[in-house]
């Protein structure tokens, strides 16, 4: 993927959704701490702050995506199977989560109950962003084919 072919509308797109990603950021973690500072918790301190940006960062990806700001034209005489690099990068990481999963046996045999569900909600939040930014892309890549 190379992002340095990228004309100037679509960098200067770029740079105004990151801005706003950035603004929406700043406020959403203000308005955290302020709501925490009236007694209101949400989630447990590491894990609000990283659902906040996860959100940040999946708008700030949807929005370049849909802008056709992520990357540049590609060359027409480039010859890729995708097909074979996706298989490949799912393969290697089946093999890592195997691996760590076999290296930690001990402890995935006695659960741990903290009473606290912020992996839960991180687990449904990530999966739900995922699906958005699969629509996301696939939409823009039929509205490229039909554009040609």
């Amino acid at each position: 993927m190379s992002r340095t072919n990228l004309d100037e509308m679509q960098v200067q797109k770029r740079n105004m959704v990151g801005n706003q990603a950035f603004m929406l950021l700043f406020y959403l973690l203000l308005i955290d701490i302020g709501l925490s500072g009236f007694g209101f918790r949400w989630l447990q301190y590491p894990m609000n702050v990283f659902v906040i940006m996860l959100g940040c960062m999946t708008y700030y990806l949807t929005r370049i995506i849909w802008n056709n700001s992520y990357v540049g034209p590609r060359p027409k005489n480039r010859n890729e199977n995708i097909g074979r690099r996706i298989a490949l990068g799912i393969g290697g990481a089946a093999f890592v989560a195997g691996t760590v999963a076999y290296l930690n046996m001990d402890s995935l045999k006695k659960p741990i109950s903290t009473g606290d569900n912020s992996a839960m909600i991180l687990f449904v939040f990530s999966i739900v962003l995922f699906i958005v930014l699969g629509i996301v892309s696939l939409l823009t890549k039929w509205q490229a084919r039909n554009d040609e």
